[in-house]
């Protein structure tokens, strides 16, 4: 049987490096090379910035070839403020914007169509783009009514808004991936019927490859992603405040973007902290490099917020040999990892005491340091190698095109 086109519906795609992006161009790249043409529909690439890429700012780059995989962009960035209303208003206007390249033929309906959310908008795009008869796969990385009613957003009226509109939209896919088996009991939950498969990130573990410690004269504690509400940032610089007493030859590192970073450096100056400093991702540095540069890396998460998600850096530290300690609810997915892997420390959330001993007992323990990250590396060989999950995704896909 020939190969399906597939159009990929996401709002984060390469050249954005952190969050969904690395793994929505892998799929379209492992897609493409698999026999599959493949063409993306995207906006323009922001994340995790407050502000449109240079290069992608005057329009000219709307069109492009990625690899092997076209690329089509509409032009809708980042949302013009950090509130739930200018996010929903943003995801609305990129819905818009993709319709009118379906109307106006720019961008041609598939027979195959998968869709990244958040945002569950994404999903609505997507199935307006396939054809008659075609399918809709849902590539669910969080689920937004979830957090939104964690967060305490809209009073919960919002909350209950998202369920509907996931219940409504997800029910119209033929297939629905998430994560974890956790994400699957959540969309059982609030009525999502359609088969839900369980396929979780992957690590590119021929590209991400361990890297000796450089020496240096203290111990560096590294946090690198994204500056947002929902990693929980706060409970960093309130450990960071604990080690300031005990220990403060050791440096923590705050590196990314986002729009938490002007809020986060305000606080850092009134607590008067100077074993903590904030610095920028450097966008043409290697990321086994970028991870090597901590000795100790911080996956810190508000709580009302990651009930059942596992940030995709962990892999990535995992797979570069650094052991890191994790902030998460006992019972959650990532809680659970730690067991499975035996690879990071698990600490309960909004504890900065507890938060800094763990620190502490891997600062002063270069053996487990090792033997942690040694653990690490082997269970993403073992368990998330990219041929192993990406070569299953395609499987499924296949056969569920084929059923049709």
């Amino acid at each position: 049987m020939t190969p399906s086109d597939i159009l990929f519906v996401t709002r984060y795609f390469w050249p954005e490096l952190i969050g969904s992006a690395p793994f929505t161009s892998d799929i379209a790249e492992w897609l493409a090379r698999h026999g599959h043409r493949t063409t993306v529909l995207s906006g323009l690439p922001h994340y995790p910035d407050v502000e449109v890429f240079p290069a992608y700012r005057d329009g000219r780059r709307r069109r492009e070839t990625v690899g092997a995989v076209a690329v089509e962009r509409v032009r809708s960035g980042p949302p013009r403020k950090a509130s739930a209303l200018a996010r929903i208003l943003n995801e609305a206007g990129f819905l818009g914007r993709g319709l009118g390249a379906l109307a106006l033929g720019r961008v041609k309906r598939h027979p195959v169509v998968l869709a990244l959310c958040p945002s569950i908008l994404c999903v609505a795009l997507a199935v307006a783009g396939r054809v008659r008869g075609g399918i809709c796969i849902a590539i669910v990385h969080d689920i937004q009514s979830g957090l939104a009613e964690r967060l305490g957003m809209g009073g919960g009226g919002l909350a209950a808004v998202m369920r509907a509109t996931e219940r409504y939209l997800l029910n119209r896919t033929d297939l629905v991936v998430v994560l974890s088996g956790e994400m699957k009991s959540q969309l059982r939950s609030i009525g999502v019927t359609v088969p839900i498969d369980v396929i979780p990130l992957w690590v590119d573990t021929d590209h991400i490859q361990p890297i000796e410690t450089p020496p240096r004269p203290a111990i560096r504690v590294l946090y690198s992603g994204n500056l947002g509400r929902k990693q929980g940032l706060g409970q960093v610089v309130a450990m960071a405040e604990t080690l300031a007493e005990r220990r403060p030859e050791i440096e923590i590192v705050l590196r990314g973007n986002g729009n938490q970073m002007g809020e986060l450096a305000a606080e850092i100056e009134r607590r008067q902290l100077t074993n903590i400093r904030l610095a920028e991702l450097q966008p043409n540095e290697g990321l086994s490099t970028a991870l090597a540069a901590g000795d100790i890396h911080l996956v810190p998460q508000n709580p009302d917020a990651a009930a059942f998600a596992v940030p995709s850096k962990v892999f990535n530290i995992m797979a570069v040999g650094r052991p890191f300690v994790a902030t998460a609810l006992p019972d959650s997915t990532l809680w659970h990892l730690q067991r499975r892997s035996g690879a990071f420390l698990c600490v309960p959330p909004n504890e900065p005491w507890t938060f800094a001993d763990a620190v502490l007992r891997l600062a002063d323990d270069e053996a487990l340091r090792a033997e942690l990250g040694r653990r690490g590396r082997a269970f993403v060989e073992e368990h998330y190698g990219k041929p192993r999950i990406l070569g299953a995704f395609k499987d499924r896909l296949d056969a569920v095109a084929a059923s049709r």
